[in-house]
């Protein structure tokens, strides 16, 4: 394995001192492989499909790809959806202004009156993760599921999105989809950092889930042990 390129949400990314000791990292170090992690907070599979295309090149032949937290999030079914990627200063200006319209509607009671819809719908996830899949052509793709949040009125819409990586990894021979869900759900809270972000100890479960699934269908050679560095 020449390299790994990670796209993905803040789970990918990493957060607070998480930041660049996330599991693509310490997946990178056990092998000794340069590794371009271009996940960040509030990406969705919308920004991904570009972030991929924009950033995919020879120099990897491995592809992390990991959305579903943003995408399966239920919000205001009038709400328009302004992209992070590519951003500029008139995005942000109308991503401020959306977000209060969100807040006013919800605290009005729109959302109960005309109800709520994904981010991201199922059908357009179930497409977005494809093309990023059709894209990495011959690479190796890692899926990892969305770990459940700890505010539980989300897992059910979580679990929805896995099961689409679940059917997607199953119809591709070059996607290995990484069951992460009931672990999780067994550790919380000790591998969160927050609510709906893992610590130290849960990126290392993720690391070491992926390297034991590496080692067992004898993907890059001899894998070695996820290590967190401060």
């Amino acid at each position: 394995m020449k390299g790994i390129l990670a796209v993905g949400d803040c789970i990918t990314s990493g957060v607070q001192h998480c930041l660049g000791n996330s599991y693509p990292e310490l997946v990178g170090r056990a092998l000794k492989i340069p590794v371009k992690n271009c996940g960040q907070a509030m990406f969705s599979t919308r920004e991904g499909v570009t972030v991929l295309r924009e950033t995919d090149s020879d120099e990897y032949d491995c592809v992390f790809i990991q959305f579903g937290l943003k995408d399966a999030y239920t919000t205001f079914k009038y709400s328009p959806n302004i992209l992070y990627y590519p951003d500029n200063v008139l995005r942000k200006q109308l991503r401020s202004i959306v977000k209060k319209y969100k807040k006013t509607c919800r605290k009005v009671g729109l959302n109960a009156l005309l109800g709520e819809v994904n981010v991201v719908p199922e059908p357009e996830y179930r497409k977005k993760i494809s093309l990023m899949v059709e894209h990495c052509g011959g690479k190796l793709v890692v899926m990892p599921e969305t770990i459940p949040h700890q505010e539980s009125f989300r897992n059910p819409w979580i679990q929805r999105y896995n099961n689409i990586l679940e059917d997607i990894a199953e119809t591709h021979r070059n996607c290995l989809l990484v069951r992460l869900y009931d672990d999780f759900l067994k550790k919380i809270p000790e591998f969160y950092l927050d609510t709906g972000h893992p610590n130290e100890h849960g990126y290392r479960f993720i690391a070491d889930k992926i390297l034991e699934e590496f080692r067992r269908r004898g993907i890059a050679g001899r894998t070695g042990t996820a290590r967190h560095r401060p």
